[in-house]
């Protein structure tokens, strides 16, 4: 189990240091393909309520995506966290992209859900 931990570990630093090393032109055009690709897809095309994550720096961007589910009027969700006796993350409806650009920053400078969001 031991060897298992270290490779993982061994892995995720290798592949963080990949994406560091990848200029921003490159990783908007592999947002791009990964956006394109999921809108052609037969289930995203058939949903009507879509989970997206915020997306940080060093990962593909989803506000294209964002806009798509928004503006095709799906139902469109993304991750909160809510600071009970225990933490726990669920899954919050987002109405436009302009609660988007309102919510605040985290540490991690990503938009979060205040706990005002719809539930």
């Amino acid at each position: 189990m031991a060897a298992l931990r270290a490779a993982k570990q061994a892995l995720r630093k290798e592949i963080k240091k990949r994406v560091a090393a990848l200029s921003n032109d490159e990783k908007l055009r592999q947002s791009h393909i990964v956006s394109q690709k999921l809108f052609k897809h037969p289930s995203f095309i058939s949903s009507h309520r879509v989970a997206v994550f915020l997306s940080m720096h060093d990962e593909i961007c989803t506000e294209a995506i964002l806009q798509h589910v928004l503006s095709s009027g799906k139902v469109c969700f993304i991750p909160g966290t809510r600071a009970t006796a225990t933490t726990w993350t669920c899954m919050l409806r987002l109405n436009s992209m302009e609660d988007m650009n309102s919510l605040p920053v985290t540490s991690w400078n990503i938009r979060q859900p205040a706990d005002t969001m719809t539930h």
